[in-house]
């Protein structure tokens, strides 16, 4: 079963080209991992400071040896620096609808 991921980072007044920057870090990291199916990172249109990662894996294990990077561990040495609080993490499980428009 795959494991759809999004999380809502919000960075600090004035950190939000560093937080862009390593958040793209990990995004890029994170695409060549095994099990990594989709990683994507977005910026909030009305607010600079909200971003938001989707990410698809292909299974808990998956997902589980990704909190084990060191890509993982370099931004959450980082998080109290360039982020306002923690961020908002959810695990989904698909239920495609209407062929590839309906799933991720």
């Amino acid at each position: 079963m795959s494991i759809v991921v999004v999380a809502h980072i919000h960075a600090r007044e004035g950190k939000e080209a560093e937080t862009e920057a390593a958040l793209s870090a990990l995004v890029l990291a994170s695409q060549g991992e095994e099990g990594c199916l989709f990683y994507a990172l977005h910026r909030g249109t009305e607010n600079p400071r909200e971003f938001t990662t989707v990410e698809k894996w292909s299974g808990p294990e998956a997902l589980g040896a990704h909190f084990g990077t060191p890509h993982i561990a370099a931004v959450l040495s980082r998080a109290d620096e360039l982020l306002e609080r923690a961020p908002d993490i959810r695990n989904y499980e698909a239920l495609p609808l209407g062929g590839e428009q309906g799933a991720l």
